[in-house]
């Protein structure tokens, strides 16, 4: 593939990420300083344009072209030549021998025609021949007018079909892949924020008990204890510090990007909130037309057309022949005798021992994939199932956590209006200032998981990419042209 070519493709991949982010309408413009942050549709953008790993997973469509060349058998047009010198040793007679020949198979229907023209010129003798034969060969049992050739071609296109399909599962993991990176980065962005706000207020809380130490309000050990509280606020910081520096660096790596465009992560809005009914929805169709289900139906296809390929070798080999035959002196056919001619020809192996163990053996992996067709559809229906229970549990769990961080926040407010009014402990004001923190990154943590669980939902769904916006049949018809020309 040329490199223009490959450009073309990610290209043209673009259109189906910048679906895919308004499906999950996970990006919107924030506040932030311009020209830093990186919204998600955005770091999609330029994955799919930088990082050739794209390229890679769409590149193993291109070979399925000619997999169903390669199945068939030869149609090509064969030319043979022939030619030999003789020299009898007992009479010294001596002469050329030659010949040549032309052989067409047609595929479709198994027709086999042949021409030869062949001459024996012996000088040494007043004798030569010359003989010219057209023949037609026609199979009528075992691959009976192309029969076994139509299910290798049907079998071809299935396998070409599951593989294109496999593609898109591939290509909707990594991308999958990509978007909850990119959910991991902001996670570690903002837990590295409510850290760094929850280091600074123990830095002026460390200030304030310092204060009322001088005036004898508080006692040394007070000072202590929030002197601990801060340090360990600061050893907090400083681990997820180095985790969101990581994060940061498989981003860029991810777009490829040099130190100075050192990125930040955009505040995604809010997932929308799926219904009972868009989950039942959804899986309905799934279940459907999905792709995971139509790659287990041309699994069942498969295996069908292969019992029947092992049914078609069980058959003898049985070939009608017909054609005409002209044999004369000289190479010219002097006093030339011509005729047609028919005939029949039969080869059948007995017992075929192995090729009924072949029949028997692709009539039970048929009953063994659907047997595995349905278990997978069943479990796949069960995890959506399941999935969906999530998502919706997690909207719940999102709630409870917002409505305790305002509960958690009043109550660390009067606690530090009481403990500055003498009439509670350091240790109280402590665990709520702990626990008011402790609920700040789990509200966090619920949301992030709550966007990775609608992704998994549209992953295992088959909606989180269409086949048909990244495959090369559905490319503008200029890159079709172009991923088509062989590269000289």
């Amino acid at each position: 593939m040329t490199p223009m070519n490959a450009g073309r493709i990610m290209k043209t991949a673009l259109f189906m990420v910048v679906q895919t982010a308004v499906i999950l309408l996970c990006s919107a413009l924030s506040g932030q300083t311009a020209g830093k942050t990186l919204p998600l549709e955005t770091f999609i953008r330029l994955a799919a344009e930088r990082n050739t790993a794209f390229e890679e997973i769409l590149i193993d469509e291109l070979p399925l072209q000619y997999t169903g060349t390669l199945a068939l058998p030869a149609d090509d047009l064969i030319l043979s030549v022939k030619g030999q010198y003789m020299l009898m040793l007992e009479d010294g007679k001596s002469g050329p021998e030659y010949g040549f020949g032309l052989d067409k198979l047609f595929p479709a229907t198994a027709t086999r025609l042949s021409a030869s023209y062949s001459a024996d010129q012996n000088f040494g003798s007043a004798n030569s021949e010359s003989t010219f034969r057209f023949a037609i060969v026609q199979p009528i049992a075992e691959n009976a007018f192309g029969k076994a050739n139509h299910l290798i071609e049907k079998l071809s296109g299935i396998e070409n079909d599951v593989a294109r399909h496999q593609i898109a599962e591939a290509y909707e993991d990594y991308l999958a892949s990509l978007i909850t990176l990119y959910y991991d980065w902001y996670a570690s962005r903002e837990n590295l924020a409510t850290a760094t706000a929850a280091y600074k207020d123990a830095k002026k809380q460390l200030d304030n008990i310092r204060e009322r130490a001088k005036n004898s309000i508080a006692l040394p050990i007070d000072v202590n204890k929030i002197k601990v509280q801060t340090v360990s606020r600061k050893e907090q910081m400083v681990s997820l510090n180095n985790d969101y520096e990581a994060k940061t660096n498989l981003v860029m790596e991810a777009i490829r990007a040099s130190e100075n465009e050192r990125p930040e992560p955009e505040t995604p809005k809010k997932p929308r909130r799926y219904k009972p009914d868009d989950f039942n929805r959804e899986l309905d169709a799934f279940l459907l037309a999905g792709r995971t289900t139509r790659i287990l139906d041309l699994l069942e296809d498969k295996a069908g057309t292969e019992v029947a390929q092992a049914a078609d070798r069980l058959l003898p080999s049985v070939n009608l022949t017909a054609g005409y035959e002209v044999t004369g002196e000289n190479r010219f056919f002097s006093d030339p005798e011509q005729g047609f001619f028919a005939g029949i020809t039969l080869e059948w192996p007995l017992p075929q021992r192995q090729e009924t163990a072949r029949h028997e053996i692709s009539r039970i992996n048929r009953r063994r994939v659907s047997l595995s067709g349905t278990n997978t559809q069943r479990a796949l229906e069960t995890s959506l199932k399941n999935l969906s229970r999530s998502i919706e549990n997690q909207y719940r769990l999102i709630e409870l956590a917002e409505e305790k961080i305002s509960i958690s926040g009043a109550i660390v407010r009067d606690e530090k209006k009481n403990y500055s009014l003498g009439k509670t402990d350091l240790n109280d004001l402590i665990d709520e200032v702990n626990r008011l923190e402790g609920n700040r990154f789990n509200l966090i943590s619920r949301e992030i998981e709550l966007r990775k669980l609608i992704v998994e939902w549209k992953r295992l769904s088959d909606t989180l990419v269409r086949t048909r916006d990244i495959m090369p049949e559905h490319f503008p018809a200029t890159i079709r042209e172009d991923i088509g020309k062989e590269e000289h």
